[in-house]
């Protein structure tokens, strides 16, 4: 008799629970869908995108290489009320810019895990931002702590679905300020042997943090393969004088074929009309 008395409660205690994790997994499920829908409010695409952790918050990455908090998603979606900046649609932006109308200097620090190779690589990416003669100064810092966008070394699992994650911005400006930290793969840009396009990874994830959206957020089939998603077409701000849809070379396509990018003529009209 005792012996079917512990199994009934252990029966109960294990239904409960399951009735526990039951009710877990639909809170999660529900701030998931929540979540989803104001990235997409917000123009963004949530094909693939899942939750995760950076820099100690919890979050969600989208279109691959962008990371959103709620703070940030909040952020963006208060900013969208006033989306304007002179910035309409084509090469794209967000709301959340740095100051365009005075000049900034922004202080980038390198994780000393890498390498000399990829140190050059770096100083490559800063020099094509500063050869624009923008309002926007970028120069290297030694400083993690008192640096304006802080470029890690960091293992970076693989997608839900496989894919290989070369970099990620920790979404966009806030205050005025760009986004940080950046966080780059070690285990692509860990060796002394560095892929040719990492002054472009580099580039492009900085052009996240100052505001800057993917030219092909409309299509990523275009540079990342696979098949049509509709659902970004709207949301971003277009830049005039670029052209619209995506821009084979553009530094802001989604996917990298592996190949260096510098900036096209479309990036360089984008860029200095935003800043």
């Amino acid at each position: 008799m005792k012996k079917i008395a512990f199994y009934a409660c252990l029966g109960l205690a294990t239904l409960g629970l399951v009735s526990c994790e039951s009710e877990k997994d639909n809170v999660e499920e529900t701030e998931q869908l929540l979540v989803a829908s104001q990235i997409k409010s917000l123009g963004f695409s949530t094909e693939g995108m899942y939750k995760t952790e950076m820099n100690g918050q919890n979050g969600f990455v989208i279109e691959g290489d962008i990371f959103l908090n709620k703070e940030m998603i909040d952020d963006l979606l208060e900013n969208k009320k006033a989306e304007t900046n002179g910035v309409n649609q084509k090469h794209y932006v967000t709301p959340n810019l740095l100051p365009r109308n005075r000049a900034v200097t922004i202080d980038v620090f390198l994780d000393p895990d890498f390498s000399s190779t990829m140190v050059a690589a770096f100083n490559e990416a800063l020099l094509r931002y500063n050869e624009l003669d923008l309002n926007l100064t970028f120069r290297r810092t030694f400083q993690e702590g008192s640096s304006d966008i802080a470029i890690l070394s960091e293992n970076i699992p693989n997608t839900p679905r496989g894919g290989t994650v070369l970099g990620r911005s920790a979404g966009f400006p806030r205050n005025e300020r760009p986004a940080t930290p950046i966080v780059l793969n070690s285990r692509v840009f860990g060796g002394t042997s560095v892929r040719a396009d990492a002054p472009t990874v580099i580039a492009h994830e900085i052009g996240h943090a100052i505001g800057f959206r993917h030219t092909d957020f409309a299509d990523r089939s275009f540079s990342c393969g696979g098949d049509f998603d509709p659902e970004g077409r709207l949301g971003a701000l277009f830049v005039p004088g670029t052209p619209r849809g995506a821009e084979a070379g553009s530094w802001m396509l989604a996917c990298s074929g592996g190949t260096d990018r510098p900036f096209t003529a479309s990036d360089r009209t984008a860029l200095r009309f935003v800043y």
